[in-house]
């Protein structure tokens, strides 16, 4: 029922712990796909060995260019034969009940798209701290369009449903919001098809120790204060928002297209999603006019047209929160310099 997509690049130092947590799940999976991103070191020899006493069947395949590990998951997510898939990376470690959890979560709700779990943070050695990753919404379920347009959660702790992804879905995908990446990653698209179309469970018991060393390809997620995350916040100005615009306006361009050929319940949420991005673009547009602006009196009118459009206290994928809220208005009084254009987050 549950597939595995592995993607994996030159991963040999960690590779075989995470098979082993695999391999010792209390629900074990249909199977293990591995898509190699053209590794150099044993990380295929090891994958072979596996295969040869896996519990499960294992499918192996080797890119024949180097694809990334955004585009390396979803390649490998398109073999998978299962109706739900779960990603999984290739240094970290699956606690027993990983699968377990997804899977009771699965049979007893039939509207479900995604199930989330949390996980603990780790050293190189596998040293757990105390700290919970993610831990950024409360474990419940939820329903469509119930968390923010751009919205992520990390894809090794995703479940999903197999046909959130088809031919479509992935020849046709948005630019990211994160303008780091061309277009959007895999975990990325994941929750936001699965925003966009239905049901969302957080699981609260972490289930996989997540490591962090010198040569993961994403961040330390190191925990920040107050004081730190309005610092990074407070250089971002009209410029990224301009940019934010174009994107929602792209995904809901994107999310009406793949409307066209989905069933007919489907469909409907996709085009109301799609609706929200609209909003998305136009809140993003105007906030961008609010700190580009140079006057109080033009700073004040963007300021009320975002509020206007639900930007600080809308429905839950389209509104910017409170803090954004404040951060605007001491913009619009002035007691926020006009930030430089910036594309950072």
């Amino acid at each position: 029922m549950i597939s595995i997509a592995m993607a994996t690049y030159n991963g040999e130092k960690h590779l075989r712990e995470q098979l082993a947590s695999i391999a010792s799940q209390t629900y074990l999976p249909l199977e293990l796909v591995v898509c190699d991103d053209g590794s150099t070191d044993e990380t295929l020899s090891i994958l072979h060995e596996f295969s040869t006493v896996a519990p499960f069947e294992c499918r192996i395949f080797r890119n024949e260019k180097t694809l990334g590990f955004a585009e390396n998951f979803l390649r490998s997510a398109s073999h998978c034969k299962g109706n739900w898939i779960a990603f999984c990376d290739q240094d970290d470690v699956w606690l027993p009940t990983k699968l377990e959890s997804a899977y009771k979560e699965i049979i007893n709700n039939s509207g479900l798209y995604l199930v989330l779990q949390n996980s603990y943070i780790c050293d190189d050695a596998l040293n757990k701290s105390d700290r919970i990753f993610p831990d950024s919404i409360r474990p419940k379920a939820y329903v469509e369009r119930s968390q923010a347009g751009f919205w992520v959660w990390p894809g090794f702790l995703q479940t999903f449903r197999a046909d959130l992804l088809d031919e479509k879905t992935l020849t046709m995908r948005p630019k990211s919001y994160y303008p780091g990446d061309k277009t959007i990653t895999h975990d990325k698209l994941v929750c936001l098809l699965a925003n966009a179309i239905g049901d969302i469970v957080v699981l609260p018991e972490p289930v996989a120790l997540y490591r962090r060393h010198a040569a993961a390809v994403t961040g330390d997620y190191s925990p920040q204060n107050l004081r730190q995350r309005v610092e990074k916040s407070l250089p971002v100005g009209g410029d990224h928002y301009l940019f934010l615009a174009e994107v929602a306006d792209g995904t809901a361009k994107y999310l009406r297209q793949i409307a066209e050929t989905s069933d007919r319940k489907k469909s409907a949420q996709l085009k109301m999603s799609a609706d929200c991005f609209q909003e998305i673009a136009s809140i993003n547009a105007c906030r961008a006019q609010l700190y580009l602006s140079a006057t109080t009196t033009e700073r004040f009118k963007w300021f009320v047209r975002v509020m206007q459009l639900g930007g600080y206290w809308g429905p839950s994928m389209i509104s910017l929160g409170w803090k954004s809220g404040v951060k605007d208005l001491l913009r619009m009084l002035g007691l926020l310099g006009r930030a430089a254009p910036d594309r950072s987050l």
